[in-house]
């Protein structure tokens, strides 16, 4: 099946990093078909860690985010919370707010970028940012008729490297892969060790290598070398 041809993605996003993890392949894809790709970052800021270093600052992060923009020819992108009044705490930010600036914010939004296709990440992941960005998305692509609002045609969810560390039961299993050549692969890991500050140990789940490995893992269930997994929310056809 041939990649669809002048797509427009838009990223939700809601640390940087998180699109790379997500949606490296899937962004290679676009643009080498011609399409454009934005990314809207909900929030960055300066955060404690479990790292040798043991905290990432803002500014460090503004700079891997510029370099990894560069690298992925994204056609824009936009923080939309900075700083730590945010990061990390977008669960206590009222949904108003957040739907507000998915849907309609300036510069890169719903409404702004019209795009075909928005990846969103999974209402099932344990950080409680992730959680806020996906009820948030998803209440701002609510079915309304087109000429009222953008009707975003396809929504996706994306995952993570520890998808399977969840509090909830059951989990709905990925139904759309995305197929990575050698070459796509090795950009999003290329992308995603410019953003060093947030890489913990080799063969943790926050890695170059653990994005390697679910690369690898769901090729084998695409019967590709390597790919990437979303849950499809919904494809208007």
């Amino acid at each position: 099946m041939s990649f669809p041809k002048d797509r427009t993605l838009l990223v939700v996003a809601p640390h940087p990093d998180d699109e790379i993890f997500g949606c490296g392949g899937l962004i290679r894809r676009v643009k080498e078909a011609g399409g454009k790709v934005f990314v809207l970052y909900l929030t960055v800021g300066t955060t404690k860690d479990f790292s040798k270093k043991g905290q990432s600052t803002i500014e460090e992060r503004m700079k891997e985010i510029a370099r990894v923009a560069k690298l992925m020819r994204f056609d824009g992108y936009k923080v939309a919370f900075p700083g730590n009044d945010y990061h990390l705490q977008l669960d206590a930010v009222p949904q108003k707010v957040l739907i507000n600036e998915i849907e309609r914010g300036e510069g890169i939004s719903l409404e702004a970028i019209k795009p075909t296709t928005l990846a969103i990440p999974s209402a099932h992941d344990y950080n409680q940012d992730h959680r806020a960005a996906n009820r948030a998305a998803i209440t701002a692509t609510r079915p309304v008729p087109g000429h009222y609002k953008h009707f975003v045609p396809t929504v996706l969810e994306y995952e993570f490297p520890y998808f399977t560390w969840t509090s909830e039961a059951d989990k709905p299993t990925p139904n759309i892969f995305v197929s990575m050549d050698h070459k796509t692969l090795a950009l999003k890991l290329k992308a995603l060790s410019i953003y060093k500050s947030q890489m913990k140990v080799k063969n943790g789940p926050i890695s170059v290598e653990g994005a390697r490995t679910l690369a690898h893992m769901r090729g084998i269930h695409a019967g590709c070398d390597a790919a990437e997994a979303f849950l499809l929310r919904r494809m208007f056809i």
